[in-house]
């Protein structure tokens, strides 16, 4: 049963938005290119069909989008960390990261600390001033 609520599910958005910008890292990697919008619609149906969860178009927008954004700012800020040995280990196949993974775990961990930020700013933003 895909998992589709009206108050999206932070551990299944991180976990995509983790597979996105691993999927970009090695991209990158790969041809010094981030994937093209073919590619992330693609990767994007193939996670929701794999992982049974379905997200809503504008938020996998949003998601995709973001991704880049990470992707970029990881590479400025630890581009050692992502070499092509740890970028090898990410993934335990196209579609399936390997959490087990110090990159991994710290995109994740990241993605969680984002989507957690943004919920609760959001949350914030739309309750009444003295609430």
């Amino acid at each position: 049963m895909a998992l589709s609520t009206s108050y999206p599910n932070i551990g299944a958005q991180a976990e995509f938005l983790t597979y996105l910008v691993m999927s970009q890292l090695v991209k990158h990697h790969l041809t010094g290119r981030w994937l093209t919008v073919e590619h992330l619609v693609e990767s994007t149906h193939l996670w929701m069909q794999v992982n049974d969860h379905v997200i809503d178009v504008l938020e996998r927008v949003s998601l995709a989008s973001l991704a880049r954004e990470m992707a970029t700012h990881v590479l400025s800020v630890s581009e050692d960390m992502f070499d092509a040995k740890t970028l090898g280990g990410a993934f335990l196949d196209h579609l399936n990261l390997n959490y087990e993974c110090q990159a991994v775990a710290k995109i994740y961990s990241s993605c969680v600390a984002f989507l957690v930020h943004e919920r609760f700013s959001i949350e914030q933003r739309s309750q009444p001033d003295g609430q």
